[in-house]
Formats: C-alpha cells, sequence, structure tokens
C-alpha cells in the first residue's frame, strides 16, 4: 500500500515535498559556518558498510571521492541553512541521505554505463533499488565472511520505503526543474551536486567547510573526468536525460568555485 503524504515513512525516509526550484528555499541563514569534516561522518550501519564495499568495487576512484564530497556538502548545507530537513549526522534520514549520495552515479560505472540504453540515472535508479532490498546482488555466493552474523546481514537490508527514496532521488538528481516540487532527498542530491560538478550553491557552505572535503577527498581534475564521463554517454546514447541541460559541458569546466583545488 502507498504511504500517505503524512506518514511516518514520509518524514522517515526523505519524501517530504520541497519546491523543485533551488530558488524558492528559504536558508535559515546567508552566512553558513564552517562544518568540521569529522562532525559530518558516514554513517556506520551493516547496509551502509554493504554498500559503500559496493560502491568502491564499481565506481572509479574520481567518482567515488565525488561521492563522498556531495554526501559531505549535503549534510553542511542542511545542517546550516535547512535545519527543518532534520538531515543530520546521526539523525534516521542521515542514512538515505548517505546511500542517496554514494549510489546516485552508479549507472556511469564500466559496464553499466554502456550495458543499457537507458539515461544512466534511470539505470542507476533502479539498480540501486535492487542491491539496496537484495544483499545476494552485492556479495559472493561464498560462505559469510568470517564474523558476520544472520541478524547483521538482516540489518544490511533496506527497508522498500528507503530504497524508493533513493531510486526517486537518483533518477531526479540531474533533472532541474524550476516548477512542481520533488522529496527532500532529490531537492538535497541536486544541491550538493551542483555544488560540486559546476559550483553553484556556493553560498549554502562556509569555504574552509569546502576546503576541508576537498582535502579529504580530493578533485583530481574531477570537471574533466565528468565531463568525459557525459560526453561517452551522449555519443553512445544521443537521447540521454543529460542531453536536456543546455552548455553543461561548459559549465563543468568553468567551475569557478572549486577551480583552486581541481
Amino acid at each position: 500500500m502507498m504511504a500517505s503524504a503524512n506518514s511516518s515513512a514520509t518524514t522517515l525516509y526523505g519524501f517530504t515535498p520541497l519546491p523543485a526550484a533551488a530558488s524558492a528555499l528559504k536558508p535559515a541563514t546567508q552566512s553558513p559556518a564552517r562544518v568540521p569534516i569529522a562532525s559530518i561522518p558516514a554513517p556506520d550501519s551493516a547496509l551502509v558498510q554493504r554498500i559503500t564495499a559496493y560502491a568502491r568495487s564499481k565506481l572509479s576512484a574520481d567518482t567515488f571521492a565525488h561521492s563522498m564530497r556531495v554526501y559531505h556538502y549535503g549534510l553542511a548545507i542542511a545542517a546550516q541553512c535547512f535545519p527543518d530537513w532534520n538531515v543530520s549526522a546521526g539523525s534516521p534520514l542521515a542514512e538515505t541521505w548517505f546511500l542517496t549520495a554514494i549510489l546516485h552515479d552508479i549507472g556511469t560505472a564500466d559496464g553499466f554505463l554502456d550495458g543499457t540504453r537507458l539515461s544512466f540515472e534511470f539505470w542507476g535508479g533502479m539498480h540501486a533499488h535492487r542491491i539496496l532490498l537484495q544483499p545476494e546482488l552485492t556479495t559472493s555466493s561464498t560462505a559469510e565472511k568470517e564474523g558476520e552474523t544472520a541478524a547483521a546481514g538482516q540489518q544490511a537490508i533496506a527497508r522498500v520505503e528507503q530504497a524508493e527514496s533513493v531510486m526517486e532521488a537518483i533518477f531526479r538528481h540531474q533533472d532541474i526543474q524550476d516548477k512542481g516540487q520533488v522529496t527532500t532527498m532529490t531537492q538535497l542530491i541536486q544541491l550538493a551536486t551542483i555544488l560540486d560538478n559546476v559550483g553553484g550553491n556556493a553560498e549554502l557552505v562556509n569555504r574552509e567547510t569546502i576546503e576541508e572535503v576537498v582535502q579529504q577527498w580530493p578533485r583530481t581534475g574531477w570537471s574533466g573526468c565528468f565531463k568525459a564521463v557525459l560526453e561517452r554517454e551522449t555519443t553512445i546514447k544521443p537521447w540521454a536525460m543529460v542531453s536536456r541541460i543546455e552548455g553543461f559541458a561548459d559549465m563543468i569546466m568553468n567551475n569557478k568555485t572549486m577551480k583552486e583545488w581541481e
């Protein structure tokens, strides 16, 4: 049965609707303070551990680092500018946010991007949904790892509503619109990826926070890497959703916010 708009799943997994247009948001501050990266660590649940290991094994090192930067930027943005979203380190939504951030580009991995006719966001969202609910897709068929209990394995499975929240956000993370609504997870992944990829929304994160995140997860030429991935997809799939973003490649390469760390 579909969860109603006022159900606990709506708030617990980030389905609370927000304006799609970032310009319609009302930040709590115009001068966000520094958020030490040590104060916004990744969650440490069995589910997060399983998905992190899988993402690390599939994504390029550059894309994995980008995903971690997006996670930290998103927490900093939510904590400083949108505290009413209740996305903070240790909060119930932190795990769903981490899963969204770490898997949002899973569709760009080698063998995945060119293994489907779907836009990478759509294939990636569906794949994320599958692996969140089916641990066997991310682990070997051999015996359980030493010390892993049946209880831990059970905890490593997402709730259906959680997997759907992650999938929705991945589907729409590059679907930037100025009308309608999006989920909290979708709005946050858009804000954080736009910051890392093209330098937008820089006013939502303190510069020292950005510097500390980049020190831990270096960009190492991320702009050129990301541009190459998008060009590869649009060469293989001219109809890909990313083709609708006019001038995207130029925006990526003209990322003035991140230029000093490139």
